[in-house]
């Protein structure tokens, strides 16, 4: 049985032509991998379309399902009466590691246990439908069937307008007004979070954030929380002695045996000691229940038809799927025809819990099953043509008809945990870290070819001096502090491993991954918009180890610009928060280390003039100081009058005291339930070191000192003390602050014991 598509939807697919679906495939797996972070996966812009009268069908036999699932939760966490019979199998629920002793009796808040559940159908050639899989641990599917939804609309948009099709945002509008209901405590908003694995792979991890930011709840990792007398709180960035914030429910993405490694044993996760009781004394709930893994036990769903007649007395809507021959689906040629074929495919759907019961999302992911490679496909729902048609005169609503404002809004609480702290510092110090790489090896590559070039004593010393600084700020040693620099073949391998060795710390492949990897655990903070920026820029640091792609210059020149698009995106769309403000400090001490040891690494050794001038002018480069230098000193380069520039011209964004005045503000607004000596002590030691600083005395050769043998050397002079020890107030300010803001008060083992 073929079902067949609404006849609008037809003649817009035929418009397209064959071109225009394959571009539209293209467009839109481009989207999704950007998004994702992801390879691209084949996407086909034909949607799996379901009329009224078939979803009605399929809807019901959903909720029939999770109504049965349900059923079977309670009682076998409960009396397991159904242990007693001679229907369910016994010996397989017995002896899955699903089945958590630990879970029985444990109390459920609302009318039901389960709070959502994910099931994989198809549909039969006769045009019944039938079920593969039921997912009841860890459901998924929310998130990425409305990404599918949005890339699809804007690769084709044409199609989305031509058939009216069930909007999904709806859904989780209500739900969450829902969810907010549930766990109402003590007259005040209930209080969700959702536990999420941190490590998980790309597409998981987009499909938990996606759904933590429509529920419009923080997504924690399990370090993120405490248990203690039977609550559960959440350990706050910064406030120590604060006993931090009671959580109401947790919607855990996390397997329950992961869960708690007190009530459940070991788990690599580390796991929440405490968790299980809290959740046994009705202070926490859990959504969905522990154990609830048990309900996808296969021999259990053969065994469901009998016992839904048993507990719900009815028939079993919808049957476990057998050797039936599959219906098709109109879809794309996955052999690159230029005509439409039928392809089976099987459609996830996703239930949850409301007020009144449980809803099914109306729209899904389609996959297509067979020989040939997984497509992704939207699932449409069609709007009825009653519903479709508006009233010719519209009623006003009555009073009495209208939602009562106490319970459609419902104030969620703000919670910046540990863990998102820490991400937020080092999302900033990680940018700014791939930023100033990039500038300095850019700069470093274009004089270096300038330089090279040249025969003069001064320009090898400058080049010597510009290749070892490369070194000694990114502090990849030995680098080129112990190679041969006049020979070609052994710079350019060095530059390339810093360039692209993803195993080597301080390199540029390794400061875009640790980026990007914070990225992925920031996603309901930062904007959407971030993904597509930070998706070019892999594309980019990857294509740099292609020496046949691009000239390395033009590559750093592209993730520079990466990096700028990348920090106004932030910019303009973080809240002014606490978030804002630990992102700022980590920008400003990564930059102001950065700017230090370059100061440090190119001027801290008196050389020639010619060889000043030379590293002065790449200096500037490096800083996007030369034109602001330029009209400040009416004079050619000099160290003494560049070093004055970047370390008192607040005016100057990338100058040092433009970095201590914003970092000085940033420190200033930041919650303390007491003063914090070791937070103030180290900046304002550096405030009152570099203030002391003058440029003449600073460049001053050390007394006595004499320059050192070999190409690049100079007559060391007090900067290089001063450098160090202004780094080290530096370090000491950062240690500060995760000791402060980020490190748990106590770390939990993998056995549940408090390691004080």
């Amino acid at each position: 049985m073929t079902i067949s598509p609404p006849p609008a939807l037809v003649e817009e697919l035929t418009a397209l032509g064959p071109s225009g679906r394959r571009r539209a495939a293209t467009s839109a797996a481009a989207m999704f991998a950007a998004d994702v972070s992801t390879a691209a996966p084949v996407i086909d812009p034909v949607p799996v379309v379901l009329d009224a009268e078939s979803w009605s069908e399929l809807s019901a036999g959903l909720l029939q399902r999770v109504r049965l699932l349900d059923a079977l939760y309670k009682d076998l966490y409960g009396p397991r009466t159904v242990l007693a019979g001679d229907i369910a199998p016994v010996g397989a629920l017995l002896s899955d590691p699903a089945y958590l002793r630990p879970a029985v009796g444990m109390p459920a808040r609302g009318a039901h246990h389960l709070f959502a559940v994910t099931t994989t159908v198809s549909r039969t050639a006769d045009g019944a439908w039938v079920v593969h899989e039921d997912t009841t641990d860890v459901p998924r599917g929310a998130g990425i069937a409305l990404e599918l939804r949005r890339v699809l609309s804007r690769s084709a948009p044409t199609l989305y307008r031509s058939t009216p099709v069930r909007r999904l945002h709806p859904y989780f509008d209500m739900l969450r007004t829902s969810l907010h209901h549930r766990t109402r405590a003590d007259g005040r908003p209930g209080r969700t979070v959702v536990l999420a694995d941190d490590s998980a792979e790309p597409l998981t991890a987009f499909d938990h954030s996606w759904l933590a930011n429509l529920l419009g709840a923080p997504m924690i990792s399990v370090g993120d929380l405490r248990t203690g007398s039977g609550t559960l709180t959440l350990r706050l960035s910064g406030l120590a002695s604060d006993p931090g914030d009671s959580v109401d429910a947790v919607l855990r993405l996390i397997p329950s045996q992961l869960l708690d490694p007190l009530d459940l044993g070991p788990t690599p996760l580390g796991g929440v000691t405490g968790l299980v009781e809290a959740a046994r004394c009705g202070d926490v709930e859990l959504l969905n229940p522990l154990g609830a893994g048990l309900l996808e036990n296969a021999q259990l769903r053969e065994a469901l038809p009998d016992l839904c007649r048993q507990m719900l007395h009815e028939d079993l809507l919808l049957r476990p799927a057998g050797g039936a021959e599959p219906a098709g689906w109109l879809c794309t040629d996955p052999a690159g025809g230029d005509e439409l074929v039928e392809r089976p495919a099987r459609l996830t759907l996703l239930v949850m819990a409301t007020e009144d019961g449980y809803e099914v999302l109306p729209g899904g992911i389609a996959r297509t099953a067979d020989e040939h490679p997984e497509t992704l496909k939207d699932v449409w729902v069609t709007v009825a043509e009653s519903a479709a048609v508006p009233d010719e005169e519209p009623v006003p609503p009555r009073a009495a008809d209208l939602p009562d404002p106490s319970r459609a809004v419902v104030s969620s609480f703000p919670a910046m945990t540990r863990s998102v702290g820490s991400d937020l510092f080092w999302f900033g110090r990680y940018l700014e870290r791939v930023d100033s790489t990039a500038r300095l090896l850019r700069t470093i590559l274009d004089t270096s070819n300038d330089l090279g070039s040249e025969r003069g004593r001064s320009a090898r010393t400058a080049r010597t001096v510009l290749l070892r600084t490369v070194t000694e700020v990114t502090t990849t040693y030995p680098g080129f502090h112990d190679m041969d620099l006049q020979d070609p073949e052994s710079v350019g391998t060095e530059i390339l491993s810093l360039l692209t060795d993803l195993s080597r710390p301080g390199s540029l492949a390794q400061s875009y991954a640790a980026l990007a990897h914070t990225t992925r655990t920031l996603r309901e903070l930062i904007s959407d918009d971030v993904w597509p920026i930070i998706t070019r820029m892999r594309t980019r640091v990857v294509t740099l180890a292609s020496t046949d792609h691009h000239p390395l210059e033009q590559g750093l020149t592209e993730l520079i610009d990466g990096c700028l698009t990348l920090s106004g995106a932030v910019a303009d769309a973080m809240p002014r928060d606490l978030g804002w403000d630990l992102t700022e400090i980590g920008r400003k001490i990564e930059r102001t280390m950065s700017l230090i040891a370059l100061l440090r690494a190119t001027l801290g050794h008196r050389r020639t003039g010619a060889a000043e001038v030379r590293i002065g002018g790449a200096v500037a480069q490096i800083t996007e100081s030369s034109a602001a230098y330029r009209r400040t000193f009416l004079a050619g380069m000099q160290s003494e009058l560049l070093v004055e520039l970047l370390l008192s011209d607040a005016t100057l964004p990338r100058s040092i005291a433009f970095q201590l005045d914003r970092l000085g503000q940033a420190l200033d607004r930041l919650p303390e339930l007491t003063p914090s000596p070791e937070l103030r002590a180290p900046l304002s030691e550096l405030r009152s070191r570099i203030a002391s600083w003058e440029p003449q005395a600073l460049l001053r050769p050390l007394e006595g000192a004499t320059a050192l043998p070999g190409p690049g050397a100079g007559v060391p002079t007090p900067l290089l003390q001063e450098a160090d020890a202004a780094m080290e107030s530096l370090r000491e300010l950062a240690t500060a602050l995760e000791n402060r803001y980020f490190r748990p008060s106590e770390a939990t083992s993998r056995w549940g014991v408090d390691d004080v």
